[in-house]
This record gives structure tokens, C-alpha cells and sequence, in this order.
């Protein structure tokens, strides 16, 4: 009888530390910004193509954006759109996107995506595999038309999404790869949809074997990893810790970045 109370009471513990954690990961899926919202009407019109090194920061700060995200904008008028967005908040649901992983989504106004370029990458932290964060990234291999390529989930194979898909998830970065012209980000891009597109997924590529193939010769391949391997065929090391794995976190952190937006990420 003892014994079946003390082994009650260890499955109880074990569910209530599962249910807190779960807790505490949602708490992550969005953070609001750090900084007070402020008056930028004076930036947006006034001094609108003429900004100082300090307009850019209280600018980023007030909507996200990068310099290279201001300087592509096409109205004034839109950095008082990206400020109210940022600062609205983001109401979300968590779902379950495979049997052991689920991402969060946006369910009410979805969030304003920064003018992208081909070979742009986008990563979030808003999938997680039960209480871990892992993540996700994707490169845009189509900016014109608004399309990714991902590895989705485990089980399927990598292929195209609609961008619209990122403005849903309550947080996420944007990024551009730094001292490279458009026309060599592009052919990133093209190399990637060439090679990288219906591979099978493969979550523990790097660990069992060589995380580097021959681009045109991968197997197999996880969100990161697609990412990464576009880049690294191209002569771009972009895991910034260089492990056996690389993960969504690892190419946020790549000092080979320069971040054009972030959104939900505090």
C-alpha cells in the first residue's frame, strides 16, 4: 500500500513539474519590448532619409527595425505602422505540430514583416519540443513572391512555405548576411532552392555524421542545418558556436549577421 502511494506521489511530482515547466516556455513566446513607447512622429516626417546614428537606434527600438529595414521603407508613414504593431502585443495559441513538437501562433493581428530580400533568413523561437526550445529558421529564396525554404517538421521533407506564415509566430528575427551585395545573397538563395528543396528530414544530421556534404549531395537536413549548409556551400561558416549541431539559435547569434528586424524577442 506504501509503495503505491509513494509511486502515486512520484507520478503527481512528475506531472506537476511538466505542467510548470510548459508554463514557463509559453511565458518565452513573446516578449514585449524593453523600452517605453515614444513619440517618433518627428523622425518619420521631418527628418524622414536624413538619420543619425542615435535616429536609427531610437528607431529600432520604437519598431524593430534595422537601418537596412528603415532605408527600404517606401513611406515615412510606415515607421508609425511598424512602431504601433511592435508595441500592440501579440495574443497567441499554442499547437501541436508533429507528435512531439508544437509552435505557437499568432491568433489575432499578425505581426508586419520588414521589406526582405533572396537570402534573408528568418529564425524564431516559438517551437518547441515539449518544455525545450529548439526553434525554427527558414531562408527566403523568393522575396518578390514571398516564399521560403524550410525544413518543416520531422517527417516531411524541406520545401517552399508562404512568408506569410512568419508574420504568425510571436516572435522572430530577420537577417542579412553582412559585406555582401544583393547579387551574391541571391545566388545563396538560388543554390539553396536548387539543392536543399524535398530533402527528407533528419534531426540528428551532425551528430552521427559530417553536419558538412556536398550541397548537391545532402541526405538529409533539419531547419537549421538547411540554412546553415546554403550558406556554408557558399564559403559562409554561419554557426556561431561551430558544434557538431547546428541550431536556430546558434545562426541568431552569427556575427556574420546584421539584424534588419526583430519582433516579440524583448
Amino acid at each position: 500500500m506504501k509503495k503505491n502511494i509513494f509511486l502515486i506521489c512520484i507520478l503527481y511530482g512528475i506531472i506537476a513539474a511538466y505542467s510548470s515547466s510548459l508554463y514557463y516556455i509559453e511565458a518565452q513566446a513573446y516578449i514585449p519590448p524593453l523600452s517605453e513607447k515614444r513619440d517618433i512622429s518627428l523622425l518619420a516626417f521631418t527628418s524622414y532619409g536624413q538619420y543619425s546614428d542615435g535616429d536609427y537606434e531610437l528607431i529600432r527600438s520604437q519598431t524593430g527595425l534595422g537601418r537596412s529595414a528603415v532605408d527600404s521603407l517606401a513611406s515615412p508613414q510606415r515607421l508609425l505602422e511598424y512602431q504601433d504593431r511592435y508595441f500592440s502585443g501579440a495574443d497567441f495559441t499554442c499547437h501541436m505540430n508533429s507528435p512531439v513538437s508544437f509552435e505557437e501562433r499568432i491568433s489575432g493581428t499578425p505581426a508586419l514583416l520588414a521589406p526582405l530580400e533572396d537570402g534573408d533568413v528568418l529564425v524564431t523561437n516559438s517551437s518547441h519540443v515539449f518544455s525545450w526550445r529548439n526553434g525554427h529558421a527558414a531562408i527566403v529564396v523568393d522575396a518578390e513572391k514571398g516564399v521560403t525554404l524550410e525544413a518543416v517538421v520531422i517527417g516531411s521533407n524541406s520545401r517552399t512555405q508562404d512568408i506569410s506564415k512568419w508574420t504568425r509566430y510571436p516572435n522572430f528575427a530577420v537577417l542579412r548576411l553582412k559585406g555582401a551585395d544583393k547579387k551574391e545573397r541571391a545566388e545563396i538563395a538560388r543554390s539553396a532552392i536548387e539543392n536543399l528543396d524535398d530533402i527528407p528530414y533528419k534531426v540528428t544530421i551532425g551528430l552521427f555524421s559530417s553536419k558538412y556534404s556536398d550541397i548537391s549531395l545532402a541526405s538529409g537536413t533539419q531547419c537549421a542545418h538547411l540554412v546553415w549548409l546554403a550558406y556554408a556551400a557558399n564559403g559562409y561558416d554561419i554557426d556561431s558556436n561551430h558544434g557538431l549541431i547546428v541550431t536556430p539559435e546558434d545562426i541568431l547569434e552569427s556575427d556574420l549577421f546584421e539584424q534588419v528586424q526583430t519582433f516579440g524577442m524583448g
